[in-house]
Order: structure tokens, then C-alpha cells, then sequence
């Protein structure tokens, strides 16, 4: 069946949505728009500055006006090592969840001086390129004992909202496929909630809810945004560049939360898991204008523009389950006799399926580098990210429905998010004719409105590499680190002193090497 989504799901740069809760769109749309430093290994150790620095394969996906400074033809890769950590802090407890794999960040061919244009005082370059923009793969593990709810209090209140009955939850489960259409109707079946004895319905309440519960979740992640694109760069008289780049983007990432409470204590319900898997896919297409100016032959200035991603079809598939673990519920057989369950097995929650459009931020990049002589350079670029201008929408849906998603989730979209400003610096020194020295920094501004939170969720970067460069070849070492702050919660109460947030510490580190060859 096809329906509205009914549950949660884990979307890391917003670790706001947790298990059992609706989550919002936005906050979707937000992660999957974040995307950091993903240039080549010598861009990347100046601290990701890449605007006014042409004759690099970052021009491809980033400034194609770069592309332009292109005398001669180049192929690239890039192999990566990287590395995300988070440390977190739940209600005392402290806990360290890491995840490291190796990928291949860029790919790139540039044919310099492919297409000769009609003025002899025009020079271009074209050039094919694979990069991946955003990395979701953060993983998280929190745990504490709680000792003021449970998850169950949160089916419980969706529950009671909905004004619910156990017939009408009843109604909602499918006996013969062991499915239930929402977490609050997974509660029920397993036994875990129970409707008012003498309503049958509002208010429910769950067993021994006065007990101490320890509380244990973990988020696992795995997925990309990757790009394809196709860009060309010409250069005019050598003082200025221009260039055009269309970029198809493809989303791929599954999310997978593991819940686990133990009732300390407990006569009759001892815990419950609770699982969940999102799984999100689509493909996007955007474009990037870009210029580079040279003021004189030390300073040179950029800009650039990138569309939004526009993303025509996102496809989403959720599934779960809850597991009880009981001691002895009591209950009445078929002929109203009291009896005991001693054993109830697990409980899905129905696939859903549901497909939506998605836009991303427009964003404005600018920058400028000065070179001294052949000795040295220093670049900045600062890059404008427009976060509330991102917009969703479901053709799937009727008119009507579709208009109420929009309001809902763009409404909140401009209400919790604010442009983010990103701040590069980098600086390159030539130690010899061939090797070089470089470092940088970079700041990727918070895009949380204080609506949202008080969190700052600026991430600083740090980065360092060396550079050997032929009239053939080169290979660029580059190391960096980039950290951060988030929050998580993993459900929700109208009482906002019954539950509890975890904070979190992001790293996110990248051992990277480029190797390229000229021909």
C-alpha cells in the first residue's frame, strides 16, 4: 500500500528525527544537500579553495571557467581513506561509534584545447568528470537509563491523537502478513500498549510505567550523492574565463535504527527492540556559470553559480519491526477466561513506499587568489548557500493533498533553516621546480535558524599535503579533519521534561591521493 509515511527515519547533518516519529521532509532535504570539500587531493589540503585556481580537475564539478587555463589533456583519480566518528553523551552515558572505508571521491578527463572557437583570441577546454558531493554514513550509538519515559509513551500518544481504539488498531493489522500499519498499531499487536478499560480506547497507557528504563539505540548509515558531469571552460585573450558545466546527480542511501529498552524491574513486560529501515533513491540534474577574471598577472578573481539539484523522482521504501520480551501479560482466552501470555513474537510494521520531488539550495560561490611569482599562492572562496530555498513536492499525491505536504514541509524549511556561509582558505608553496607544500582551513556555517535550536553546528576543517609535480605527471598526498556539533533525539513527548536529547561530537577525516598524467 502506498500512503504518507508514518515513520522514522535517520537523517544525519539533522539528526533531529528519531525512532518512532514522524519525520519531517526538510530536515531530509538538508542532508541530503550538505555537501563539504570535494575537489582533488590538492585542493582539498588548501582547505577546498577551488574558484579562482584553474588548470585543476575540481574545475569539472566546481568553477568550469577553470577549465579554460587547460594547454594540454589530463586524466585523474582519486583514492580515498575516510573516516567518521561521533562521540555522544545520553542522559550520563557517554559513547564512541566509528565507521571507515575506502572510496574513490574524483575521476576526471579534460581534453585542453579540444574545440578551437571561430576567433583565433579564444582558447577551450572540455571536460568529463565523476565526483561524490555528499557522504551519509555517519554512524551514532547512544545509550542511558531513563527514568522518565519510554518509546512506548511516544505510540502511546499517537495513539491517544488519532483518538484510536483497540478496534481501530485491530482494524489496522493484517493478521495473516503479521503487518500493522503504524508503530502505535506494532505497539498494540505485541501487546505492549493498551487502550482504557472502560473506553476501550484514549487514554492508553502501558505497563508499569514508573519503571526504570535502559535506553539503547544506534543509527547505522550507508549511501552517497554522487555526480556526473560534463563541463567546458574557454578562456579569452587569457584574462578572462567562462565556463558552463551540467551536472546529473544519483542518490543512493539505505538507514537502518536498532532501539532497545529493558524495564529494570519489570513483573510482566521485561523490553522491546524496535527496528527500522529507510531506503532513499533518485537521480537530479543541475548546471553551474562560472568566471574567472585576471586582474593582473598576480590576482585573479571568480564567480560562480549552481542551480538547485533538481531531483524529478525520489523513491523511498520503509520497513519494521518490534520485538517484546515478556514475563507474563495478563489476558483473557476466546471464552473471557483470564490466561497469561508468556511469549509474543515479533510485530512488522507495513512497507511503505511513497515518491517525491526535491530541489536543493541554489548556491553563490565567490573567491580570489593571489599568486607571488611561481613561489607561492594564497586563495579564499566563500560560498552562499540558500537552505530555505529548498522545496518539496509529491506528484504521487492528489492536488489537495499535495498543496497541504507542500505548506507543511517547506513552511518548516523556512522556519528552521538559514543560508549557510562557507569560508575557505588555502596556501600552496613551491619547495622545489616540483614539490610543493600546501594548508588550509574552512568553515561550513551553521544553516540552523535559532527557531530550530540553540546548537551551532558550524563544522571547522583543517587540512595539509604535499605535491609532486613533472611535466608528465604528479601525485598530490593530502590529509584532512573537519568537526562539528549535533544533537539527536530519539523521540519526542508533548512534555518536553519527559524525554531527552543526546549531544553529539562529529569528525569526519580523509586520508586522499591524487595521481594524474598529461598528454
Amino acid at each position: 500500500m502506498k500512503r504518507l509515511v508514518l515513520s522514522a527515519c535517520i537523517c544525519l547533518g539533522s539528526l533531529s528525527a528519531g525512532f518512532g516519529q514522524i519525520y519531517s521532509y526538510s530536515n531530509l532535504a538538508k542532508s541530503f544537500s550538505t555537501a563539504y570539500s570535494t575537489s582533488s587531493a590538492r585542493m582539498q589540503a588548501m582547505g577546498g579553495v577551488q574558484s579562482a585556481l584553474g588548470a585543476d580537475i575540481s574545475s569539472i564539478s566546481g568553477n568550469p571557467a577553470g577549465l579554460g587555463f587547460y594547454n594540454r589533456s589530463e586524466v585523474s583519480l582519486g583514492l580515498g581513506l575516510t573516516n567518521f566518528q561521533t562521540q555522544s553523551s545520553y542522559l550520563g552515558e557517554n559513547n564512541t561509534d566509528a565507521n571507515s572505508f575506502l572510496q574513490v571521491p574524483t575521476f576526471g578527463l579534460v581534453l585542453g584545447g579540444a574545440s578551437e572557437l571561430s576567433s583565433s583570441n579564444w582558447r577551450g577546454s572540455f571536460g568529463v568528470g565523476y565526483s561524490r558531493q555528499v557522504l551519509i554514513v555517519q554512524p551514532i550509538t547512544i545509550s542511558g537509563t531513563n527514568n522518565r519515559s519510554s518509546l512506548l509513551d511516544r505510540f502511546i500518544e499517537k495513539a491517544n491523537a488519532k483518538g484510536a481504539t483497540g478496534q481501530s488498531l485491530d482494524d489496522e493489522y493484517d493478521s495473516y502478513s503479521n503487518y500493522a500499519d503504524s508503530p502505535e498499531a506494532v505497539a498494540y499487536q505485541a501487546y505492549l500498549i493498551n487502550p482504557n478499560s472502560k473506553t476501550q480506547g484514549a487514554p492508553f497507557e502501558r505497563y508499569e510505567a514508573n519503571l526504570p528504563v535502559k535506553q539503547r539505540g544506534s543509527l547505522g548509515n550507508d549511501g552517497a550523492l554522487s555526480q556526473w558531469d560534463i563541463s567546458y571552460g574557454a578562456a579569452y585573450k587569457s584574462k578572462l574565463y567562462v565556463g558552463i558545466g551540467v551536472h546529473f546527480s544519483k542518490l543512493n542511501v539505505t538507514s537502518t535504527s536498532y532501539w532497545e529498552e529493558q524495564f529494570v524491574g519489570a513483573n510482566i513486560v521485561g523490553g522491546l527492540v524496535y527496528q527500522e529501515r529507510l531506503s532513499t533513491s533518485g537521480s537530479g540534474i543541475s548546471a553551474t556559470f562560472g568566471m574567472i577574471y585576471k586582474m593582473n598577472s598576480s590576482l585573479r578573481v571568480a564567480f560562480s553559480l549552481q542551480t538547485p539539484t533538481y531531483f524529478d523522482q525520489l523513491n523511498e521504501r520503509m520497513d519494521g519491526s518490534l520485538s517484546p520480551r515478556v514475563f507474563g501479560i495478563p489476558s483473557f482466552n476466546a471464552q473471557g477466561n483470564p490466561i497469561v501470555i508468556t511469549k509474543v513474537g515479533p510485530v512488522k510494521l507495513t512497507p511503505n513506499e511513497f515518491s517525491y520531488q526535491l530541489s536543493t539550495p541554489l548556491k553563490l560561490s565567490g573567491g580570489a587568489a593571489y599568486l607571488i611569482g611561481k613561489k607561492a599562492l594564497i586563495s579564499l572562496d566563500m560560498e552562499f548557500v540558500n537552505y530555505p530555498g529548498m522545496k518539496v513536492a509529491s506528484a504521487e499525491l492528489p492536488p489537495t493533498d499535495d498543496l497541504n505536504f507542500q505548506t507543511k514541509y517547506n513552511s518548516q524549511t523556512q522556519k528552521n533553516f538559514q543560508a549557510g556561509i562557507n569560508i575557505k582558505a588555502g596556501t600552496e608553496i613551491r619547495l622545489t621546480p616540483s614539490f610543493s607544500l600546501r594548508g588550509g582551513v574552512a568553515s561550513f556555517g551553521n544553516s540552523y535558524s535559532s527557531t530550530f535550536d540553540s546548537i551551532d553546528r558550524t563544522m571547522f576543517q583543517f587540512s595539509c599535503g604535499i605535491g609532486y609535480r613533472t611535466n608528465q605527471f604528479y601525485v598530490d598526498l593530502t590529509g584532512y579533519q573537519r568537526t562539528g556539533k549535533d544533537a539527536f533525539t530519539p523521540y519526542t513527548l508533548k512534555n518536553t521534561a519527559d524525554y531527552s536529547s543526546a549531544t553529539l561530537t562529529l569528525t569526519q577525516s580523509q586520508f586522499l591521493v591524487s595521481a594524474g598524467v598529461y598528454f
